[in-house]
């Protein structure tokens, strides 16, 4: 039986990282839709927040894939977009299209790689990242989250434990 999630090194417990920050993403929106709702004006460090919700959305994503890569481990981890294509491959999935997932991967990068950049665009990337843009990428994030571990449940040799995905609806 395999995990989706990672062992300790001592392999004596475990962890679940992808999961934890997918948690950690779902509170942080929550909070920020609970102030934004309440009054738009009043909201403060939404562009900030904003960022720190992608970032983590991408962060879960991103390690979600890397613990669950269909090809063998060989030197360094693929990109997450090297990995999303193998396991589209395998799993035939067709509920998001490569072009969503290289865009959410592409504003998961301008959020980790936010500042100045050699072509200038380091913070023009970030400009379009409000509190719907944020709910979109928040929504994306869940039907890839809910995409892999139900192709993953398919498989009877993975070990999934009981994850609510719907719960993580914005």
């Amino acid at each position: 039986m395999r995990p989706y999630y990672s062992l300790n090194t001592d392999g004596t417990s475990s962890t679940n990282l992808q999961l934890y920050a997918l948690k950690q993403a779902q509170h942080h929106w929550n909070e920020l839709s609970a102030n934004y709702l309440q009054d738009k004006e009043a909201t403060k460090d939404l562009v900030e927040r904003c960022v720190f919700i992608v970032a983590t959305l991408g962060l879960s994503v991103s390690q979600l894939l890397g613990q669950n890569d269909p090809a063998p481990p060989v030197g360094r981890i693929a990109s997450p977009r090297a990995i999303w294509k193998r396991f589209v491959a395998q799993h035939s999935l067709t509920v998001i299209s490569t072009d969503e997932f290289d865009k959410f991967i592409d504003i998961y990068d301008a959020c980790r790689h936010f500042g100045v950049s050699p072509d200038g665009l380091g913070y023009a990337r970030l400009e379009p990242l409000d509190f719907e843009a944020t709910r979109g990428w928040y929504e994306l994030a869940h039907r890839i989250w809910s995409a892999v571990i139900k192709a993953l449940r398919a498989d009877p040799q993975n070990v999934i434990e009981e994850i609510d995905i719907e719960g993580f609806k914005a």
